[in-house]
């Protein structure tokens, strides 16, 4: 699919574009006197870290077919599918996406509970 002109695309693409720039070493971590790849749970801790990845509505397009809108709009930063860089990035917007997804359900499902609890209290409080 042609993700050239949609906009949450556009917007992730802007994002990532930024966040790549403004955290050069985002893909390492010195491990010792070398350096290694940051595992896939702290490169995501850092991105939702960033309010503007929460502004990303990224909910529905996680059940793309293999997340294709998130591997292609990656696919634009970084062209270089079987680096190790590729699917740290890949992974980590898509268990970012994930985690601010699971929070907003949470969210949403705290205020139905209390939105029933005072639904109750106003029906059976005479």
């Amino acid at each position: 699919m042609n993700y050239q002109n949609d906009p949450i695309a556009q917007r992730l693409y802007a994002f990532l574009v930024r966040w790549v720039r403004e955290h050069p070493d985002w893909a390492y971590e010195a491990q010792g006197w070398t350096m290694g790849l940051r595992n896939v749970g702290s490169v995501g801790d850092s991105l939702l870290d960033e309010a503007e990845f929460g502004e990303i509505k990224l909910a529905g397009w996680l059940k793309s077919p293999d997340g294709e809108l998130i591997q292609t709009v990656v696919g634009w930063i970084l062209p270089w599918p079987a680096s190790a860089e590729f699917k740290l990035l890949v992974d980590a917007v898509t268990l970012a996406a994930q985690a601010k997804q699971k929070n907003e359900r949470g969210v949403a499902a705290g205020l139905t509970l209390v939105g029933a609890v005072l639904l109750f209290f106003i029906l059976f409080s005479e």
